[in-house]
């Protein structure tokens, strides 16, 4: 969908064109005036008089939400043989998660293969993040999380746990 914007008489209305016709108009500024906006505005975006028309450039679209969210679904389905319920609290936390790994990352591309990588390594994790596979928990605790991965630090009885069999291990040396 192509976009336009169209001011005339302190007016501003945006104008939608599909496959070439005209698709929608709305109303930004100013009231609608049918018969001066039949003038002006064409039914083929073909015939857009260009001094008028201003044309909306579109944001790109994120490539990192769609693969990224394919990778979480199938991954919680290979752990829990369940399919996962996605929410629009999991979609915001899912574009949260995008935007720190692209902080961390650099781009796109590498902030998906981060996210990869952090699946992949979940049963590295501490028990307490492993059992907790909600994707608004996992934005909550992401700092954590990689931190986790990144500098294998333990706590709790996790680390207690550890150091317990790595003492087993050296009486049994």
């Amino acid at each position: 969908m192509t976009q336009y914007e169209v001011e005339c008489n302190n007016d501003k209305v945006i104008v939608s064109y599909s496959r070439g016709k005209l698709k929608r108009i709305e109303v930004k500024k100013g009231t609608l005036d049918l018969e001066e906006l039949a003038t002006i505005v064409p039914e083929k975006e073909s015939h857009i008089p260009e001094k008028w028309f201003k044309k909306i450039e579109q944001k790109p679209k994120d490539g990192f939400f769609k693969p990224a969210q394919k990778a979480w679904m199938e991954f919680y389905h290979s752990q829990t043989g369940l399919d996962y319920r996605f929410m629009g609290a999991d979609g915001k936390a899912l574009k949260d998660i995008g935007q720190y790994l692209k902080g961390l990352t650099g781009s796109e591309d590498e902030a998906l293969d981060a996210w990869k990588f952090i699946l992949h390594r979940w049963n590295r994790l501490e028990d307490f993040y492993q059992r907790n596979m909600d994707l608004r928990f996992v934005n909550s605790q992401l700092n954590k999380i990689v931190n986790q991965l990144k500098n294998g630090t333990n706590t709790g009885k996790t680390a207690a746990r550890n150091t317990a069999d790595d003492l087993r291990r050296r009486f049994a040396d």
